[in-house]
């Protein structure tokens, strides 16, 4: 099974709170039509399924999904409770194009730069610079 992305995510303009299960509270850290990026309190198990309910424009929607990854990243602050962070990468199951729709148009994907080709102009403090270097010989000896 391939499992590299075949849309572009986009990172929420806002926290959105989603539950997965029906009661195990998830931060979406990024979306696309074909799956999310999720940061939780626990783990959840990989290559396992679940259902999230996800907030739309139209409504809440609960979508199927297949947990492709799940590992621990860290703490929560001390003062949101300390606990264990995990981050979770899923794939949405059984999505209809409808559905897909609605989802692109509620998170749309950052709008990339173009690429630059050819020089690109450098300012640079030469006085800064050798005052640095100068700073760095006194210091070391």
């Amino acid at each position: 099974m391939d499992e590299r992305r075949h849309s572009r995510r986009a990172a929420p303009a806002h926290d959105i709170d989603i539950t997965i299960g029906g009661n195990r509270p998830a931060r979406m850290v990024d979306v696309s039509c074909d799956g999310a990026h999720l940061e939780l309190a626990s783990a959840l198990n990989p290559r396992g399924e679940c259902r999230i309910s996800l907030p739309l424009p139209g409504g809440t929607v609960r979508i199927k999904a297949r947990v492709i990854h799940c590992k621990l990243t860290g703490f929560s602050a001390p003062d949101s409770g300390g606990h264990l962070v995990y981050r979770a990468g899923i794939r949405f199951l059984d999505v209809d194009p409808k559905l897909a729709a609605s989802i692109s148009l509620a998170f749309p994907p950052p709008i990339s730069k173009p690429i630059r080709n050819g020089p690109i102009k450098i300012k640079v403090n030469v006085d800064a610079l050798e005052h640095a270097a100068e700073a760095g010989k006194h210091g070391a000896n």
